[in-house]
């Protein structure tokens, strides 16, 4: 799913190597050339698409993986001013990590990260079948427990780890959900964006309802889908008007997540799919399901459980911190939340100061 949170940072990788991290939200040149810059930046999206795709059928998968770590290597030293705000976001989020390298490196895997939607996706297509033999699930029963319950799942992922695939792989197993996605008609990228979640669908899916397109008229369909006891994909790293704890500052993120899960009852079970040391080598783990209490003030209940999926989101995140796509929207998350309660983050700041008014 395309976040809005990715900011400028992303589009200037952009520019440089066709990643797929351009969404809404990316800052692009003034609006006299707006149109051009956004053709451009596709064309070289489905070049890489359909180079990889191609590339995928006759070039060793671990070939592929250590050039686009080599593409997102050279992204992340390319953009000086990039580069060092993706190391100040780290920093600030994660005070604790004092190895310049190690915070360098996880700046470079988010370049990194960007870029792996396509080859994720081309991987699987080509290697389904030994991907899913070696593949690691662990928390299966709290994916189970959930289901038991009759009313439904939400899980809960993120844009961390092999985000793309989720959703094929989940249906191989049996399990298949419904993600929620942008319409690609609502993304800048449009033919690009269709093309991958066309490529994802014939992967594997739901296929009673295989996408549900945010905007108006979806929470009746979401509503009645959990109901029918069926699973819901949501992403929790996308920003909104509910302010909550994320990495130690209050962050604004959306609340689909939790109107949904007081509405019907329905589980809430966060989830990630972690890539390993080798191209094989990734582990989808269900975490425990976020208790939902129903009862008392409903708006209340919504920010508890938003808080508690905001915490479940940033445990993932710091078990593979390199693999997180959204370290550029990360300022973004605070500074909505800035303008909704009156206080203000510096960057590498570790306390608020009021707003100047």
């Amino acid at each position: 799913m395309l976040t809005r949170s990715h900011e400028s940072d992303a589009g200037e990788m952009t520019k440089a190597v066709g990643c797929p991290g351009v969404a809404r939200g990316v800052s692009a040149p003034p609006e006299a050339g707006k149109a051009a810059f956004l053709r451009v930046v596709e064309y070289g999206l489905m070049a890489v698409f359909c180079t990889t795709r191609f590339l995928a059928r006759v070039v060793p998968p671990s070939v592929l993986d250590a050039l686009f770590n080599v593409l997102g290597s050279i992204a992340f030293c390319s953009f000086p001013g990039m580069k060092r705000r993706l190391k100040q976001k780290v920093t600030s989020a994660m005070p604790e990590i004092t190895d310049q390298r190690r915070v360098a490196l996880i700046g470079r895997g988010a370049c990194i990260a960007l870029l792996r939607p396509i080859l994720d996706l081309s991987i699987f297509w080509k290697h389904g079948d030994r991907y899913m033999s070696e593949l690691r699930v662990e928390g299966i029963e709290n994916l189970e427990k959930a289901d038991a319950s009759g009313k439904g799942v939400i899980l809960v992922g993120g844009h961390v780890g092999q985000n793309a695939i989720r959703v094929p792989v989940m249906a191989r197993l049996g399990r298949p959900y419904t993600p929620i996605y942008y319409h690609p008609a609502d993304t800048p990228v449009a033919r690009y964006y269709g093309r991958m979640l066309e490529f994802g669908r014939c992967l594997g899916c739901d296929p009673h309802e295989p996408v549900f397109w945010a905007g108006r008229g979806i929470k009746g369909k979401v509503t009645e889908h959990l109901m029918n006891g069926r699973r819901v994909g949501i992403d929790f790293d996308v920003d909104g008007r509910c302010v909550v704890d994320f990495f130690g500052r209050p962050a604004a993120m959306a609340a689909g997540i939790g109107h949904f899960a007081m509405e019907t009852g329905a589980a809430v079970v966060p989830f990630v799919l972690l890539r390993g040391e080798r191209v094989f080598d990734n582990r989808l783990i269900f975490h425990e399901p976020i208790t939902v209490k129903r009862a008392g003030d409903r708006s209340e209940g919504i920010r508890t459980i938003i808080g508690e999926v905001a915490k479940a989101g940033e445990r993932m995140i710091r078990d593979a911190p390199e693999q997180w796509e959204s370290w550029f929207g990360l300022w973004h998350f605070w500074d909505q939340a800035a303008g909704l309660t009156g206080n203000v983050y510096q960057a590498g700041s570790q306390a608020p100061r009021p707003i100047d008014r």
